[in-house]
């Protein structure tokens, strides 16, 4: 199922959009359920997801944005 939304982040506006198995898959993020992923922050990718990652977060903080976002979508 295909999800999006908006997270605030330490005063950012954190956007995304992803797709979402009911089931852990061994194609998902961490094995998990969630397979494909984009996210923004001031309208820039900085995560890109699809299978595979195409664009991983290059900082901590981006890794930590990350990390918030999974945890709604896991939720």
């Amino acid at each position: 199922m295909w999800t999006d939304g908006r997270i605030d982040y330490q005063g950012q506006k954190v956007d995304y959009i992803a797709k979402v198995s009911p089931q852990p898959s061994e194609v998902g993020i961490d094995l998990g359920c969630v397979f494909k992923l984009d996210i923004e922050v001031a309208e820039e990718t900085i995560v890109s997801y699809d299978r595979g990652w195409e664009l991983y977060p290059e900082t901590e903080e981006r890794e930590a944005i990350l990390e918030a976002v999974l945890l709604v979508l896991t939720v």
